[in-house]
């Protein structure tokens, strides 16, 4: 080499192999200097020198390999990358390079050719997309084997996640799980921020959302900007979302570790949990957990300026913000125990009260209105009473009996075993126990008062965890073992060790959410009636799979009939598909444990009630005018046996609705009828 070093090349798995090996850095670096920026140009904090020119191991002693758990900053450029510039060569600046360039394609590919995702096989196509990417970067990596590869790799691992997905919905304009429960309120949230910008409930215009609003409102702005139904495109938002997932869980971890062990973690979260479904969820987690330990712990490397890591955070808030309460204990203990360990505590408590103040501001647009809401209107918290058989389930992810069990078992045995020896076991097993004592505290609560605090959600959050702390683990300690059983493993050992995770991880991903192989939630994006009549082009043959339609397309022109186009009178309706596709004002969700606390759900069903029981035509028209929640103009119902059905056992008749106030419609698909106040 040029400064006269020698270079070593040993295994894919460790960049460093391609210039002179660095220095280790030890188990408790000092702090970063306050108020400066990190630099991927910068040598980890608290590096020591080696002897021998080799990098000391945890206990100070010389090491014949650095450990990639444990590396502190990316490889320098090899001799094959001196030309391109640092920033350029860096592993996660080529990650996203190649994620944008290959999304796009592995985006629309599905949708170029005549795919079925139902037909015998079908299943293969995306797995072999994957052998392929995974044979051709491991051909690559037997040449070349650092930055640019590995962030080739987790670019193309993040598009392949994308073009499996698009496979999945191949057909149908629906995303995972349909327009069936939480979807469905997906949708409706979607095409409500067609027509606002600002936060706001999915049925009721003058209240702010509760439940965290960027993803919906991402969905409708695009939709109003591409001017197409919002409900069209929460699907694919769904598989940009989960595609992104595996990118940011890749660059945020390849900070503080070697990037193919960053590349392993990101897509064996991909098997711990990850449901296209819920994508912004996975996106959270992904970000979430190694975003704690740069704000809380004390990494190798140099921490995240507060700028960034206030931006991320406030971002997760308007997310999806419950990995942040399932951790609060475990965050504060961490935060606790590091303070205690700061030389500098003032600059520490400093740092982290300025993310806090960023994540406020980058959020603001939806907290200020939320917290305002609560203190002038109050609310009433219910969506927590959701029984679940799943309360129980998922408590010891690391007993079961399978490959990302076994993984996750390795984990808490690393977590307990190097506790003190390296800068990650602590600061994870911290999150993990504090989000243990949350779902201990939800259990007490659902006792004594059925309500759950969600702690079935928990379980989401620690599997992963322990997923990362098995990954970490094995980097750890393998090195340590061949050296102190004297092997030598050939070259490309670890390169072929992470094709053969890669492969499994796809094939095990495209296996449990293709229609072909029996997924629900697949399957219900196909069997989801169309508006307009009709179903998905692949929609199941059988006619018990398929969902009954609901006449949207016919309320509509019912009701615009009466009010002309675009009505925003308050509308009750037996199937809230309607505000999937319609941006109505509503009067109350169907489900009760799915509203918004700020609704007040047990109040105004109270009010509905009073009004149902009201049976003489004239006062019926004036209390469901004037109840304390404001009108009701539009009713969409189902008759049954002569009464005209809403939702639990909630009914009418035809006679409260009279031709002096309102206009009847009937003979609607599927026995609805609707009245629109004149």
């Amino acid at each position: 080499m040029a400064d006269g070093t020698t270079a070593v090349r040993e295994d894919p798995l460790h960049p460093e192999q391609d210039r002179p090996l660095p220095t280790a850095a030890t188990d408790e670096p000092g702090p970063a200097p306050a108020g400066r920026e990190s630099d991927e140009s910068d040598p980890p904090a608290g590096t020591v020198p080696a002897e021998a020119g080799r990098p000391a191991d945890a206990d100070g002693k010389p090491a014949d390999v650095a450990d990639p758990a444990s590396a502190g900053s990316p490889a320098a450029p090899g001799p094959g990358r001196r030309r391109l510039p640092h920033r350029l060569a860096n592993s996660g600046t080529i990650a996203l390079l190649t994620w944008l360039v290959a999304t796009p394609v592995a985006f629309v590919l599905p949708s170029l050719t005549d795919f079925d995702p139902f037909k015998v096989g079908a299943s293969l196509a995306p797995t072999l997309g994957a052998f392929l990417l995974i044979v051709g970067i491991f051909a690559i990596a037997t040449r070349w084997s650092g930055e640019v590869v590995a962030g080739v790799a987790a670019g193309l691992a993040a598009a392949w996640t994308a073009l499996m997905l698009r496979a999945a919905l191949a057909g149908t304009p629906f995303g995972f799980g349909g327009l069936v429960g939480d979807m469905s309120r997906m949708s409706a949230a979607s095409t409500r921020y067609t027509t606002t910008w600002t936060s706001n409930d999915t049925l009721i215009p003058n209240l702010p959302a509760e439940y965290p609003p960027f993803f919906p409102w991402l969905v409708g702005r695009t939709a109003v900007l591409l001017d197409q139904p919002a409900w069209t495109l929460v699907g694919d938002f769904q598989v940009l979302f989960m595609s992104a997932s595996v990118l940011a869980a890749f660059l945020m971890w390849r900070r503080h570790v070697n990037p193919w062990i960053a590349l392993a973690i990101s897509a064996l979260s991909l098997i711990a949990w990850s449901d296209p479904r819920k994508a912004f969820e996975v996106v959270t987690l992904a970000l979430f957990v190694p975003w704690a330990l740069e704000v809380f712990a004390r990494p190798v490397r140099e921490r995240m300026h507060w700028l960034w890591a206030g931006v991320i955070g406030g971002a997760l808030v308007m997310t999806y913000q419950l990995w942040m309460g399932f951790a609060a204990l475990g965050m504060s203990a961490l935060g606790i125990i590091m303070l205690r360990r700061e030389e500098q505590r003032a600059a520490y408590v400093r740092r982290i009260l300025l993310i806090i103040a960023v994540s406020f501001v980058v959020s603001s647009w939806y907290l200020v209105p939320l917290l305002w809401t609560i203190l002038t209107r109050g609310n009433d918290s219910i969506s927590d009473l959701f029984q679940t058989t799943s309360l129980n389930s998922g408590l010891f992810p690391f007993l079961e009996f399978s490959p990302i069990g076994l993984l996750q078992l390795v984990g808490l045995v690393g977590l307990v075993l190097l506790w003190r020896s390296t800068w990650w076991a602590q600061p994870l097993a911290l999150l993990i126990l504090g989000t243990y004592a949350f779902r201990l505290i939800g259990m007490i609560r659902h006792v004594l008062t059925e309500h759950t605090l969600f702690l079935h959600y928990t379980t989401r959050l620690y599997t992963v965890m322990f997923a990362i702390a098995g990954v970490l683990t094995l980097a750890h300690v393998t090195p340590i073992v061949l050296r102190r059983l004297r092997i030598v493993p050939p070259r490309l050992t670890g390169a072929a060790l992470l094709a053969v995770v890669m492969a499994w991880v796809g094939a095990t991903y495209t296996l449990g959410w293709m229609p072909e192989a029996g997924n629900k939630y697949t399957i219900a994006a196909h069997s989801e009636p169309l508006p307009g009549g009709g179903y998905p082009r692949w929609a199941p043959k059988d006619e018990e799979l398929r969902r009954a339609a609901f006449p949207v397309r016919e309320v509509e022109r019912a009701v615009e009939q009466v009010t002309g186009p675009d009505p925003s009178r308050p509308t009750l309706s037996v199937d809230d598909r309607l505000w999937s596709y319609l941006p109505w004002p509503g009067y109350l969700e169907n489900d009760r444990t799915a509203s918004s606390s700020l609704v007040h759900w047990d109040d105004r069903f109270a009010e509905l009630r009073r009004v149902a029981d009201t049976t003489d035509p004239a006062a019926f028209a004036a209390a469901s005018r004037e109840t304390a929640y404001g009108p009701i103009d539009i009713f969409v119902l189902r008759q049954n046996e002569g009464r005209l059905m809403w939702v639990r056992g909630l009914s009418f008749t035809p006679e409260q609705f009279s031709p002096e106030h309102f206009t009847v419609v009937e003979g609607l698909s599927g026995g609805i009828v609707v009245a629109i106040r004149k």
